[in-house]
């Protein structure tokens, strides 16, 4: 297809009004959108004298931007080569068709003159052999006195978004699934991105804070939402990115009421906490277990250099945070955690985020996965979604003088260890 050609985009209500007509054939109009060098099917003959506008959906602002500029065709070919030329030169670039061969083939077709005319040709009965090999229903060419060549045009489908992936992901099962996410901050909310675009049905977010000018630099939200709460201006976004989720906003201090998040942990199928600070991933940990829920926990350690994702799962054969956090000091490890208390009158429960924001976003969309691993491993018996082992360490920008296993000194690493069975003391695993 040569570049000096228009790319033709054709709506779906364009396709709906060409596939219902009874004519054999008539004009379209197509709008232009010169910054894009882009033109949009915007009117169709359905009867004889009667055009009709192909509505085009407010949210494809691109899409209706332009005026109207040229004049074009539609025409129903009967069973025969057209699309199959058309296939065969689409993959041959700089091959065209002359073009009294071509009115042969596509009757009806103008004489273009001096000029290019553009012709969008429909075959309701393509043998589905042809559908197999890349042809299509519809199909767009360049006319030119000195030959014809295939146009790039895209059709909208009849089906956008995630049910695209039918059959291909499990978005079915996936639509049946909830997960709370604690902590709207720069890796909970790529989190919360990342598991509405795995397909979870529902979503409850739980943060106390609001969105301020500090935390643009890392975050999914924008200038649109300083001042308002994360909860509220989260569920926004989602809506209008991923409008088949439901999502809940509680603006909620998980610590302070936790009485208020122990009833949501017993409606959903897992939590995920990115939350600042030692005391909710405490909580989220407590009140996961006690309800036998999963949890996944995600964080970045030491200024930014690492990141930890560790997945509690309330089984006899692991132990929650506690007891992992136990176990790296018995073993004479560094207690991670602890780089995050600044000491006492600082006026801060955590320090400050240092981290840069790709780097937050992948330990937020990797908390994701971990999350979406496990709901199909535990609950849809998907054992091609095991992961590795319940504690990940990743390398965002280590210096390698940690102790083990915060001990990386490569970027990109991933190292994956397990965590220890409960403690017979630990008053969350094993109370009294």
């Amino acid at each position: 297809m040569s570049p000096h050609n228009p790319y033709i985009v054709m709506p779906r209500d364009a396709v709906t009004k060409i596939a219902g007509s009874d004519l054999s054939g008539g004009s379209l109009v197509l709008r232009r959108v010169p910054a894009d060098d882009m033109y949009v099917v915007q009117t169709v003959e359905t009867g004889k004298d009667i055009r009709l506008p192909a509505e085009v959906p407010r949210e494809y602002s691109a899409l209706r931007s332009g005026d109207p500029h040229h004049a074009a065709q539609w025409i129903r070919v009967a069973p025969n080569d057209a699309h199959l030329h058309h296939l065969f030169l689409s993959r041959r670039p700089d091959i065209s068709i002359g073009f009294k061969e071509f009115r042969e083939l596509v009757p009806g077709v103008a004489d273009p003159g001096n000029h290019l005319g553009v012709v969008v040709t429909h075959d309701p009965d393509l043998p589905p052999e042809l559908v197999e090999a890349g042809a299509s229903e519809f199909a767009g060419w360049a006319v030119r006195r000195s030959g014809v060549e295939p146009l790039a045009i895209e059709i909208e489908p009849e089906v956008v978004g995630l049910a695209q992936l039918a059959g291909k992901w499990p978005i079915e099962q996936l639509a049946a699934n909830s997960v709370m996410v604690v902590g709207c901050g720069s890796i909970g909310s790529a989190a919360a991105e990342a598991l509405a675009g795995y397909g979870v049905g529902r979503v409850e977010l739980v943060d106390p804070d609001r969105f301020l000018w500090h935390n643009m630099l890392r975050h999914t939200l924008g200038a649109e939402s300083v001042g308002r709460f994360k909860v509220a201006a989260m569920k926004d976004h989602l809506a209008q990115r991923w409008p088949q989720q439901t999502v809940l906003a509680h603006q909620r201090d998980v610590v302070a009421e936790a009485h208020y998040i122990r009833r949501i942990v017993d409606r959903v199928d897992l939590v995920l906490c990115a939350a600042d600070g030692i005391a909710p991933r405490r909580v989220v940990s407590h009140l996961s277990r006690r309800a036998r829920r999963p949890a996944i926990l995600a964080c970045v350690l030491d200024n930014g250099s690492i990141g930890e994702v560790i997945r509690l799962r309330p089984t006899p054969r692991f132990g929650c945070l506690l007891c992992l956090r136990q176990q790296l000091a018995d073993q004479g490890a560094m207690d991670a955690e602890a780089d995050q208390e600044l000491d006492y009158g600082t006026g801060r429960v955590h320090q400050p985020m240092t981290a840069v924001p790709p780097d937050l976003r992948y330990i937020g969309t990797f908390a994701a996965k971990v999350a979406i691993a496990t709901l199909l491993e535990s609950l849809h018996g998907d054992h091609t979604q095991q992961v590795p082992g319940e504690h990940a360490i990743i390398g965002l920008r280590p210096a390698g003088d940690l102790a083990a296993p915060f001990d990386l000194s490569q970027a990109g690493d991933v190292r994956w260890s397990s965590i220890p069975r409960p403690r017979a003391s630990c008053p969350t695993c094993s109370p009294g």
